[in-house]
């Protein structure tokens, strides 16, 4: 999955160099490594014999908590301020949801850690993966220009003088 990052950094990589006009194309793809990162390498403890996992965890918790804030406060160096009102709902929302996932993932590491582990805490882990590679799959996409998916959308028929399979993608962090 981090290889799909690569590439769709590699279709837009003008977009992604440092630029004050491409933040919202730098946090898409800031975004996505950290679920993608964290999603392997808790994975990747996981699968290590010992009782690794709420310390491997606890540590890229932390490292989350960490980068989500350090990438809000880029958003908000860059201008996501200026931006419509639905664009910085979804980047907020965003912010939020990456940081509320890494706290939930520290308070379940720390609980494996602790005296009251149990399979649980494993499970809340293997469901904290799967969202991760979820919202680092749809963040590469975003990058690469992919619409954002709508329910409504994809279940309403194309408008008068609005091609069949329009995009529809969001201009949104």
């Amino acid at each position: 999955m981090i290889g799909l990052l690569f590439v769709a950094i590699s279709v837009t990589p003008k977009a992604v160099t440092g630029r004050s006009e491409h933040h919202k194309e730098r946090l898409k793809a800031a975004t996505a490594m950290s679920a993608f990162l964290d999603a392997l390498v808790v994975s990747m403890v996981a699968l290590m014999p010992g009782d690794n996992l709420g310390t491997g965890s606890s540590i890229m918790a932390i490292a989350g908590i960490f980068s989500t804030v350090a990438l809000a406060v880029t958003g908000l160096r860059a201008g996501v301020l200026r931006d419509p009102a639905r664009a910085l709902f979804r980047w907020s929302l965003l912010i939020s949801a990456f940081l509320g996932l890494y706290i939930v993932q520290l308070a379940s590491a720390l609980q494996i850690n602790g005296t009251a582990s149990d399979a649980t805490h494993v499970k809340t882990h293997s469901i904290l993966v799967i969202i991760m590679f979820i919202m680092g799959i749809s963040r590469a996409w975003e990058l690469v220009g992919g619409s954002s998916p709508r329910l409504i959308a994809t279940f309403s028929h194309p408008g008068a003088g609005e091609p069949a399979g329009g995009d529809q993608a969001g201009d949104t962090a």
